[in-house]
């Protein structure tokens, strides 16, 4: 046991070897060096399990866990770390309001240092040591500013006490706790700590030791004279990790914020684990930006955002999380007028009883005015029979599908774009109402998006370039148009490419983003990172039950930004997932498969839609997916094998 130990703790040395004779007292030497130097160490996540499987299983009996299982810690850690840390009975994190009223009762009742009798009789589910140090950090003026004559005392006790800071308290500062009065010493009163701003040189040597000592924060500082391990851990949070995102959050970045700080219960920690580029502050600063500053948020829930008297602080900000997660999911978004009044916009398809409605109501509305067309306030009056629609949704779901009794689809002929053209020409391109009044089956949008995308530009000098694909010096183009005009499609067309359209240099762009297709035309983001498939896992363990449903897949993919619910669903099913088999085809396999599709085609119905794929790997029965049966047979294709036509 102690030899497996020893291997475990490379920094224990064997002392040189005298002779054969001090064997047993080099052994006895070496075990006593061992345990003074472990004993204090930090415990490690496998002493951890190790302790706890052995209570399980063999109850609380130290002595004998001491000896056979960790003979480098002693039986009173080994019970203050269980009773503390490990025993799953005992309530983590913060205490409640309720708590700390509890606790007050206590000592009230039983006086200070009866922290055992404390907490039996009132609080059960804490630890005598946690509640003795909840006791010591509990102040009763938690916000109140430092006063001069504080600093005095303050500088006194440590003048007369050193940094025993619950000493400090109870001597000269009983309204303060001892975690208030060192961290107002170390931040302000330290005559050894150094408040001006960093020069580039301290920047730099905190980055390298950083690089060299990780996140040991005390280390780190060893070499910064006059910089406390808090100030070191902020610079580098806040300004040198290089890792640090700090742009603004994505949609996508945001619902997989809030989801995790449900799932977490609060722990920032945990929630910017898997969030690349943004750490606890960040975390910290999206969560109070939310609560504190979001108007519509606010106004929806402000009641339910006081902390209830059970809840400690983890537990509050994980039910914040579930309103906010809800809130996102919600088709209405809601302001507050100036006038104290609630505006509600709905968004999202219109149903057909709501159509039907509406045209009901602007027929009515037409024949009691007896005019051709309706004005705003007439639209404002119609949208009040419905709920969270404004009068711009309303006359535009008129417009779109109810004032064409037989819209025509599809391509345009001549004598429609002829018509058009002279509409436009007697009442310019602005009146579209009464230009689509005298266009037979062709509704207001049909008309504006044929005229600013394709007949304006009918007789351009130079004319306008169809049905040929971007070249390399265009698309450069594009890009620095980009750079220079943002989203301005027609003003890039005017000073880069005037052979072709806003709407086909729209189309390009938009084409490469959806694409995921880097600036030189590649396909970089085919690929999934580490990072997304994380974010995936997540957001698919949030439906796990009910991924059988497509459109879960939507929501899904909210929280992975730049993928589809399908790349979402495919990534999921055909990697993540598992239980498909993988790997090379044998030769039997193979033939098996080119046997299948062939009878599949043969019995399949020309008319039928639906895709033979999944009935492949189905009778295929080898473990193979869907896609992998349709990716071999394809590739067999493209290779020229005889039997794949």
């Amino acid at each position: 046991m102690l030899v497996s130990l020893i291997r475990k703790y490379p920094f224990i040395k064997q002392p040189p070897t005298r002779n054969s004779n001090n064997a047993v007292f080099m052994s006895l030497s070496l075990q006593r060096r061992f345990i003074q130097q472990t004993s204090d160490a930090k415990w490690v996540p496998w002493e951890d399990d190790l302790l706890r499987n052995y209570v399980v299983h063999n109850g609380t009996k130290w002595h004998e866990f001491v000896q056979h299982c960790l003979p480098n810690r002693t039986p009173n850690q080994c019970q203050t770390r269980w009773s503390d840390i490990l025993n799953p009975t005992l309530t983590k994190g913060p205490f409640s309001l309720d708590e700390k009223n509890l606790l007050k009762e206590g000592v009230s009742k039983f006086g200070k240092g009866q922290w055992a009798k404390i907490s039996e009789q009132y609080l059960p589910k804490r630890s005598s040591r946690r509640i003795a140090n909840e006791w010591y950090s509990l102040s009763k003026c938690q916000n109140a500013r430092w006063t001069k004559e504080e600093d005095e005392l303050v500088l006194k006790g440590v003048a007369e006490y050193g940094y025993a800071w619950t000493r400090i308290a109870a001597q000269y500062l009983p309204e303060r706790s001892r975690s208030q009065i060192r961290n107002h010493y170390r931040s302000q009163l330290d005559p050894n700590v150094n408040k001006e701003k960093w020069e580039d040189d301290e920047l730099d040597t905190l980055l390298r030791r950083t690089i060299v000592f990780g996140q040991d924060w005390n280390k780190v500082a060893e070499g910064l004279p006059g910089r406390t391990p808090e100030k070191c851990s902020a610079i580098w949070m806040n300004e040198l990790d290089p890792t640090l995102n700090k742009g603004p959050w994505t949609n996508e970045e945001t619902r997989l914020f809030w989801e995790r700080v449900d799932r977490f219960k609060g722990d920032f920690v945990k929630v910017a684990e898997d969030l690349p580029g943004r750490n606890r502050l960040s975390c910290f600063r999206k969560f109070w930006s939310t609560v504190r500053y979001d108007e519509e948020f606010t106004f929806l829930y402000g009641d339910a955002l006081e902390k209830q008297s059970l809840e400690n602080g983890p537990l509050w900000r994980a039910r914040v999380a579930k309103l906010v997660c809800n809130w996102l999911k919600q088709e209405t978004t809601i302001h507050k007028l100036p006038d104290n009044n609630i505006n509600i916009h709905q968004t999202g398809h219109w149903d057909q009883n709501d159509l039907v409605k509406l045209d009901e109501l602007v027929n009515e509305q037409l024949q009691k005015k007896g005019v051709e067309s309706l004005g705003y306030k007439d639209w404002k009056k119609i949208s009040k029979q419905f709920f969270g629609r404004n009068a711009h949704q309303c006359k535009n779901q008129y417009d779109e599908h109810l004032s064409v009794s037989s819209i025509t689809k599809g391509e345009w002929s001549k004598e429609e774009d002829d018509i058009l053209l002279r509409l436009v020409n007697e009442y310019s391109a602005s009146n579209w109402d009464t230009i689509a009044k005298n266009i037979p089956n062709r509704n207001k949008r049909q008309c504006v998006y044929r005229w600013h995308r394709v007949l304006k530009f009918k007789d351009c000098d130079p004319p306008i370039i169809k049905k040929k694909q971007l070249s390399d010096a265009e698309k450069s183009l594009i890009k620095e148009g980009i750079q220079m005009f943002g989203c301005n499609w027609a003003a890039i067309r005017m000073t880069y490419l005037p052979s072709r359209t806003p709407e086909q240099i729209m189309r390009w762009w938009h084409f490469q983003h959806k694409t995921g297709l880097d600036a030189d035309g590649s396909d970089a983001s085919k690929l999934w990172t580490e990072d997304e498939d994380k974010a995936l896992k997540f957001a698919v363990s949030r439906y796990k039950d009910e991924l059988d449903d497509k459109s879960v897949w939507a929501q899904v993919s909210k929280m992975i930004h730049g993928r589809t619910p399908k790349q979402c669903r495919v990534r999921w099913t055909y990697t993540l997932k598992g239980g498909f088999t993988k790997g090379h085809w044998n030769y039997e396999e193979e033939m098996q498969l080119l046997e299948i599709v062939q009878k599949t085609k043969l019995q399949r119905s020309k008319s039928s839609k639906q895709s033979m794929w999944s009935t492949v790997a189905k009778e295929l029965n080898t473990g193979r997916s869907d896609l992998s049966c349709r990716s071999k047979y394809m590739y067999m294709q493209r290779k020229g094998h005889r039997f794949a036509f």
